[in-house]
């Protein structure tokens, strides 16, 4: 499927930025180079978490379980553009998986592992999947078990594959499949067809850069590929480099950033399971991880549990952090041997990575075509800052912002098509092809900053509540809890927590009946099945919901009238 229009394939194509390899292609031309080189490790405490068994791969061995996974896959009837959901951690299966995918045409859809029966059901709908890729479980969440009652009420599911013990009567379990590497035969093992290109879509993720719920944006091969090499032209990652993987694939920031740009330079990935900081300084210590990812709150509490062997070893350590640098200066020790890099996350229309210009300073984005670092004549992300001269025009040409809006090799310009639909509805667009992500910027002038335009991102224009390592919009928490029967209005905030630790999601309505509607809106979330995640910890009832006069709530207000309850 191709979802780029000619003009931008000839465009990205002609500036060297889109090549002609897919995934698979560029993967295959390591396992002929290197093929006995370790090319990807599970986390040693997998089988605990998902009740599969942890593999460690060369390259060869990983390509064998790719071409036999794809002659059974096409053995019983799976087409070309086909999408299959993948409700899957960051694994060795799950890689190979993308590789089958990749080879074979196929479009996969990664969907966090948390999410409940109704959520999976509403991603799979949008997207028209046939098929759907599961780990048995993850932790204490029944992920097969939602999968099977999904595909029972979806007549358009043909297929739900399992990897992992303990799956429910009914899947086809894949570990047969995948550890019978002998099945690929020598003479078919590096014939690779011309066709789907690079062009084709490859991978489906969900945007929140609108102010409407979220949407599915398919990316090609390039797309994906021009993510990971931005990224990674900061990070130097090289060949013979070890990246350790943790991040969940259902986002850019571990399928792009780490998978794929894992498996574009042909580096040795490590998987992790982010369960503390402590477990993960281990792991990096006893596998010999070079590059890391990492949630940029954590990094001080990070830094402080390394090993000298650790600090030693690292090469780069990469901050993520989540459409706003608010937060305007951050830890700034690094006693480490790596380059420390911070990541921006553009609501999964874009990443932006560049390496720190000052240790205690998260670093403005500059204004305009930017760069990469290796070649200036790459041109990954072009930034423009919607409304900036027309707010100078009304403020005497003083210091003012505008809504941030992108374009570049990386971003996708329509919507993935709904079921049944041969084109996607087109992204919200400037008059000159800039995509709006309704994140509200301001141009400032940093003292060591670049000698040109630079904007700080401040948020999006439409509110995130952010609870620890999650985050959710306001705006979907609110129109779900309004969905429920008796209750007037709801408006989602979150309370900090007093120990530093994740803020708890609260939730405050209007009702018609205060007597049971707490033990009311608690039957209606558990009867839609949702994430756990969106469960607020408490109720608050209220008469009224504070707003602006634009209907946006006031969530500040609600927290201080938590607060006053519970001073009460």
């Amino acid at each position: 499927m191709l979802l780029s229009t000619p003009d931008q394939i000839k465009l990205y194509h002609s500036s060297g930025l889109w090549g002609e390899e897919r995934l698979d292609q560029i993967f295959c031309q390591h396992v002929q180079d290197r093929p006995d080189e370790l090319a990807l490790i599970d986390d040693q405490g997998l089988h605990a978490v998902t009740g599969r068994r942890p593999q460690c791969l060369s390259f060869e061995r990983a390509w064998r379980k790719v071409v036999a996974l794809s002659n059974f896959l096409s053995g019983i009837g799976m087409k070309t553009d086909t999408v299959v959901a993948m409700l899957m951690p960051p694994s060795v299966d799950a890689v190979i998986f993308t590789l089958v995918a990749s080879r074979m045409g196929l479009i996969i859809a990664p969907i966090p592992i948390t999410y409940g029966e109704t959520e999976i059901r509403e991603k799979l709908e949008r997207v028209g999947a046939k098929a759907i890729l599961c780990t048995a479980r993850y932790e204490n969440e029944p992920v097969a078990e939602r999968a099977r009652n999904v595909a029972a009420d979806m007549f358009s599911i043909r297929f739900v594959f399992c990897v992992g013990e303990g799956a429910p009567e009914g899947l086809i379990e894949l570990q047969s499949v995948l550890d019978d590497e002998d099945s690929a035969s020598q003479e078919d093992l590096f014939e690779l067809s011309v066709s789907p290109s690079a062009d084709a879509v490859l991978a489906i993720h969900w945007t929140s850069a609108t102010s409407q719920p979220s949407r599915p944006i398919g990316r090609s091969h390039n797309q994906l590929l021009a993510v990971a090499r931005h990224v990674h032209d900061q990070t130097d990652l090289e060949s013979n480099d070890c990246l350790m993987v943790g991040h969940q694939l259902s986002g850019l920031n571990g399928f792009a950033g780490g998978l794929v740009g894992a498996l574009d330079a042909g580096a040795r990935i490590q998987f992790h399971h982010f369960q503390t900081l402590a477990h993960y300084a281990e792991a990096l210590s006893e596998y010999g991880g070079e590059h890391i990812f990492l949630p940029g709150a954590h990094w001080q509490a990070f830094h402080s549990c390394l090993s000298m062997s650790a600090r030693e070893q690292l090469k780069s350590v990469t901050l993520i952090w989540n459409r706003s640098h608010a937060a305007k200066s951050d830890f700034c020790e690094n006693e480490t041997a790596a380059r420390l890099l911070d990541l921006t996350n553009f609501g999964e229309l874009a990443l932006f990575c560049q390496i720190r210009r000052h240790p205690g300073e998260i670093g403005s984005v500059p204004l305009g075509e930017i760069n990469g670092r290796k070649s200036l004549q790459s041109v990954w992300l072009e930034t423009n800052l919607y409304g900036v001269e027309e707010a100078r025009a009304r403020s005497e040409n003083k210091i003012v912002g505008g809504e941030l809006c992108l374009k570049g090799a990386m971003i996708p310009l329509t919507i993935f098509p709904v079921a049944g639909a041969i084109k996607g509805d087109a992204l919200r667009s400037t008059s000159d092809d800039f995509i709006h992500t309704e994140i509200g910027c301001h141009l400032v002038t940093e003292e060591h900053g670049e000698q040109r335009a630079l904007f700080r991102p401040l948020g999006d224009l439409s509110d995130v509540l952010s609870f620890g390592g999650l985050s959710e919009r306001g705006v979907d928490l609110d129109q779900l809890y309004k969905e429920c029967g008796g209750v007037v209005d709801a408006a989602a905030f979150v309370v900090p927590s007093e120990d530093d630790g994740p803020g708890h999601l609260m939730v405050a309505l209007v009702v018609e009946d205060e007597a049971e509607a707490t033990e009311h809106f608690y039957t209606f979330l558990k009867d839609k099945q949702i994430s756990s995640t969106k469960w607020p910890r408490d109720v608050l009832l209220v008469q009224a919901i504070p707003r602006q006069t634009d209907g946006r709530v006031q969530r500040d207000s609600l927290l201080a009238a938590s607060q006053l309850c519970q001073v009460a």
